[in-house]
């Protein structure tokens, strides 16, 4: 199998001085759910950023296999505008298909049937016309999900994006997009450190530590214990 992600001896620095990231390798493969671990400022937002296209220059190869379809990307504070509505929140992932002109003048032709489905899959059409800022949090969530999936990507990376809701939330939240990038062979690369839900939502772990990938296991392995031993040099026995 082909990997649609294929990263290389990635290196990154914001200063020219210390290493964010440093000779990270990764292989990603359609429909694969990743969850990248470690400690805060350990690189994994950067390499997010890196893998969207946010950040350059960087040293190695970050090579998409994608075809004509895209990155979605989720950041961690989600980013919707709060005083339009949760059907226009996620139509605004379509700008780069009707253009930004037809986007300001309401112009979405099929998109807006596309964005309702998106809508409907992640149990949100009754509220497709409330605004956004009145949305609960996890509706929130659901809403950007909607709107990086109107990109048709590939590949779909999210940032932390269930850290600040409750347990039930979050869990809904995971299960519906895990659900649907499984479904749509879209590969999930996201920021985690709640250990649960990696377990029940991620097939793969690869775990960050001063820019470097320090193990890589199945999902499933992954506890408390295991994660200390591998941030601090030791062995997971």
């Amino acid at each position: 199998m082909t990997p649609v992600l294929t990263i290389r001896g990635l290196s990154f620095s914001y200063d020219g001085k210390r290493k964010i990231l440093n000779g990270v390798d990764l292989d990603l493969n359609a429909g694969e759910s990743l969850a990248l671990m470690g400690y805060s400022g350990s690189g994994k937002t950067t390499l997010l950023k890196i893998v969207a296209g946010l950040l350059y220059p960087y040293e190695g190869v970050v090579q998409v296999k994608a075809g004509k379809n895209g990155i979605g990307y989720i950041p961690q504070n989600v980013g919707l505008v709060k005083n339009i509505s949760a059907l226009e929140n996620v139509l605004l992932g379509s700008l780069g298909r009707v253009g930004f002109f037809n986007g300001l003048l309401g112009r979405f032709g099929d998109e807006v049937e596309r964005a309702y489905g998106l809508l409907e899959e992640l149990g949100l059409s009754e509220h497709a016309d409330r605004k956004a800022g009145l949305l609960s949090g996890g509706e929130r969530q659901r809403v950007a999900v909607a709107r990086s999936l109107m990109q048709a990507p590939s590949i779909l990376l999210a940032d932390e994006f269930v850290s600040d809701l409750d347990v039930i939330n979050a869990v809904e939240v995971m299960k519906l997009t895990t659900e649907i990038c499984r479904r749509k062979n879209i590969v999930l690369m996201m920021t985690m450190h709640d250990t649960y839900l990696v377990n029940q939502f991620a097939d793969r772990v690869a775990v960050l530590n001063e820019g470097k990938i320090k193990a890589q296991m199945p999902a499933r392995e992954v506890d408390v214990k295991s994660l200390s031993a591998i941030l601090s040099g030791g062995k997971t026995g």
